[in-house]
């Protein structure tokens, strides 16, 4: 039936929009995306498009590259180990890929890598430390979460733009093996993170967004964890919150204190950026939701302040004639294209365009969820 609700959706999902534009050329702009998750089908494709005998993940991000290329900080989950062939390159539950998986993130633009994720040993000590010497091939890109020992785990993370100091902080609820150092990753505890502020803040910080990775996976709504960690981070003067783990998006929130005039805004939840879940059952296409967070960062009266703050809707779509999966903005995305993810097809009936705006409606506030940036 094409009711009145499909005319105005499609009309929605096909018009050309343009890029945001920083309302001064002095703002900063921030944006992250969630879990890099590399299941065995998309290793399967990546390997299916092998260039000189390499593995080519490029069709992960071909849709997405053109607008990160309009922030000047560009976040990314990696939620594997990237330590290549030599360690058995793998999917859930261990999972593990090849070094050219980093070629394609960075070809991307992302500038930030996450390592602080429960995934972070998954093989074992060695491939961490490929993984982490790997990305050394990109000196300027900062991988904050998992260190090679204690002094480069006590170093705080900066990005100084435009006379602007961001710290950025990343942490990680626990691991699925045991962690025998601590350096190995940085797990969410009150100490670690309090001290942490406490030195972004004594060094300069003049904005602190911490990154953790934690809540409960496959829900949508926010637990007793995520909301005491919430506050925490809000008494310790914690001014952007951005989470991942779950799989699946969260809401968006402001805790504000209206005496001090401060707030935090926090993102729960960015779900996946891509996956490809064997799981088949009735809400599983919400793994194939994900958001992209997307901050300006400005100055008023010499006072740093956050002047934008919104969550960008995005799909994950599998084609039904190859199973190439790749990401891409709702936006850009339509009912035709809905109607022929082969995620409906093989993991979840009730998956549509319309189920689809519509969960992104229910989870994240109006005031941030925009499908037009």
């Amino acid at each position: 039936m094409f009711n009145l609700f499909s005319i105005i959706i499609f009309d929605f999902s096909t018009k050309i929009i343009n890029c945001f534009k920083k309302t001064s050329p002095n703002d900063i702009s921030i944006c992250m995306v969630g879990d890099l998750l590399m299941h065995k089908p998309i290793l399967d494709y990546a390997k299916s498009e092998m260039k000189d005998n390499k593995y080519n993940f490029d069709f992960i991000f071909e849709n997405m590259q053109k607008y990160l290329k309009e922030y000047d900080i560009k976040i990314i989950n990696e939620e594997v180990l990237i330590s290549g062939t030599n360690y058995n390159i793998s999917g859930f539950p261990r999972f593990n890929s090849p070094i050219e998986l980093s070629d394609s993130v960075i070809k991307a633009g992302f500038n930030v890598i996450l390592k602080a994720t429960n995934h972070v040993n998954d093989k074992n000590e060695e491939a961490r430390l490929v993984d982490l010497n790997n990305w050394e091939r990109f000196p300027d890109v900062k991988i904050i979460g998992s260190y090679k020992n204690e002094t480069e785990a006590e170093r705080i993370t900066y990005f100084d733009i435009k006379g602007v100091k961001i710290a950025l902080l990343n942490y990680c609820y626990g691991s699925n093996r045991i962690i025998k150092k601590a350096y190995i990753m940085n797990k969410l505890k009150y100490d670690k993170l309090k001290r942490d502020i406490e030195k972004s803040r004594k060094e300069g910080a003049d904005l602190i967004l911490l990154l953790p990775h934690w809540g409960k996976e496959y829900s949508l709504r926010t637990n007793k964890y995520q909301k005491k960690w919430t506050q925490i981070f809000f008494e310790l003067g914690v001014d952007i919150v951005i989470g991942t783990h779950p799989h699946v998006i969260q809401p968006v929130e402001i805790i504000e204190d209206k005496e001090k005039n401060r707030k935090m805004y926090i993102f729960y939840s960015l779900g996946n950026f891509i996956n490809y879940t064997k799981s088949v059952a009735r809400g599983v296409f919400n793994r194939f939701l994900g958001g992209m967070a997307h901050i300006i960062i400005g100055k008023e009266n010499n006072k740093v302040i956050i002047k934008e703050v919104k969550f960008i809707p995005l799909i994950t779509h599998i084609y039904p004639e190859n199973k190439k999966i790749t990401t891409f903005k709702v936006k850009d995305y339509n009912l035709n294209m809905a109607d022929s993810n082969y995620v409906r097809v093989e993991k979840d009936r009730t998956f549509s365009y319309e189920n689809m705006i519509e969960t992104f409606k229910n989870v994240v506030d109006k005031k941030f969820l925009d499908f037009n940036l």
